[in-house]
């Protein structure tokens, strides 16, 4: 994965270096249910009017609101204006481990743990809808919506987690997902991990040359 990574990762705002820890945070929170694609412009107009914690601090709560309109979700935008005052009131030191970045308004499993392992530096196991269906059809397992709390699945998922490369590793599994192993005509022949994907092998004599 590491070295498949290197080579395929996309280019999206949010993983440019020396990004704040609070702007990965929103970017996450953003992410939530939504497309990469949907999310980066929506992401960059909020780094244009709001690049500082300090500015988040006099933002109109309307205006916070209708900045993340376009990506639905209606129950989002009250927790997304919540945690934009808290990062402002701390002015952008928020905390950095999975447990502490829970606390924060509307902060859940997944943001804490892309926010940890993505853009704060401590490891922590990723677990999304596509990371649900990538490591389903490794393992040959049926998968639904209430498999992403499943024990199982998430003992995988931090087993599979290095140590030291997690970053890396996250950004790899989270892109082999949207670009390879996608929910509708996965391309199998294209995957880095199909000789141990059992979904895969079954896929393979099926498939065109």
């Amino acid at each position: 994965m590491l070295t498949w990574g290197a080579t395929h990762a996309q280019s999206y705002p949010w993983r440019a270096p020396g990004l704040p820890v609070w702007q990965g945070l929103i970017a996450e929170f953003l992410l939530l249910r939504t497309r990469a694609d949907q999310a980066a412009s929506v992401f960059e107009s909020f780094q244009r009017h709001y690049p500082d914690a300090r500015s988040l601090g006099d933002a109109p709560e309307d205006h916070l609101s209708e900045l993340i309109a376009s990506l639905g979700l209606r129950w989002r935008r009250p927790l997304f204006v919540q945690l934009a005052r808290v990062i402002a009131e701390r002015d952008g030191d928020i905390p950095t481990t999975v447990n502490e970045l829970r606390e924060l308004p509307g902060v859940g499993s997944y943001v804490a743990a892309a926010t940890a392992a993505l853009h704060a530096g401590n490891r922590a196991a990723i677990v999304d809808a596509n990371i649900v269906r990538l490591l389903c059809r490794l393992t040959g397992r049926e998968y639904d919506g209430e498999t992403r709390r499943k024990r199982w699945l998430l003992d995988l998922a931090d087993r599979l987690t290095p140590e030291f490369e997690f970053r890396a590793y996250g950004y790899a599994t989270l892109d082999l997902s949207m670009t390879v192993c996608r929910p509708r005509q996965p391309s199998c022949p294209e995957c880095p991990l199909v000789d141990l994907c059992i979904t895969g092998q079954d896929r393979m004599p099926t498939l065109p040359p």
